[in-house]
């Protein structure tokens, strides 16, 4: 192969790891919900733990030879090589590896719990919605796109309220914050059947980027 046709179809196979990951997810959550083991009250890094475990025992991942963990760190350059404190790196929720040949693929997938409205859990503690709306934004969005995480989605855990109250909050607080084109406006993705995939585009210097968003309805309405 020359090294046109070999990127092609290095970055095929890149989009079909992607899409496998997706799916994992989906049937993860799929299982958990079925399940109801897990409770709203959880904090978004046990709700993690818990769909890791169910994704693994959907069995979906085995025959397809890939790998999934919770919280790895991702170490840049700077920690490899230079003086940055390796506890200081970032951690991304979920991390999926496959290896095509010689070639490593790895995609990754960051959580955020949201609420539509605010409201208080059994301990007495109260959740704002507001503020998990702008942690979505700056500290999942955000991330991917300044590139402190590497490639990969975003899974929006709804344990309060609405999945479509929720994307509309966060549609206005972008449009609040002015920070169109940078973040676009998350939009239903058309070409998924399944009713938790959205996506948002994003014009980063001179590219346009997309991230996908699912969508996880953990309350149960």
């Amino acid at each position: 192969m020359n090294g046109r046709v070999n990127e092609k179809y290095r970055q095929g196979l890149k989009i079909h790891f992607a899409l496998l990951c997706l799916d994992a997810l989906r049937r993860g959550y799929e299982q958990m919900v079925s399940d109801g083991q897990y409770d709203v009250d959880w904090k978004e890094d046990k709700l993690t733990a818990h769909l890791v475990e169910k994704t693994k025992l959907t069995g979906f991942l085995n025959p397809k030879q890939i790998s999934i963990n919770h919280q790895p760190p991702v170490y840049s350059e700077e920690v490899i090589y230079g003086d940055d404190d390796p506890s200081e790196a970032p951690r991304v929720d979920f991390k999926f590896t496959k290896w095509y040949g010689r070639t490593e693929f790895d995609y990754y997938a960051e959580a955020k719990n949201l609420s539509a409205t605010n409201w208080q859990k059994r301990d007495g503690s109260k959740v704002n919605a507001s503020k998990y709306r702008v942690r979505y934004i700056d500290t999942g969005i955000e991330n991917f796109l300044s590139g402190r995480y590497p490639e990969g989605c975003l899974l929006g855990y709804v344990v309060n309220g609405e999945t479509e109250k929720i994307v509309e909050g966060i549609n206005q607080l972008i449009e609040l914050r002015q920070l169109i084109p940078r973040i676009g406006l998350i939009q239903k993705d058309n070409e998924n059947l399944s009713p938790i995939f959205y996506q948002t585009e994003h014009l980063v210097g001179e590219r346009i980027i997309t991230i996908r968003h699912l969508f996880m309805q953990m309350f149960v309405l």
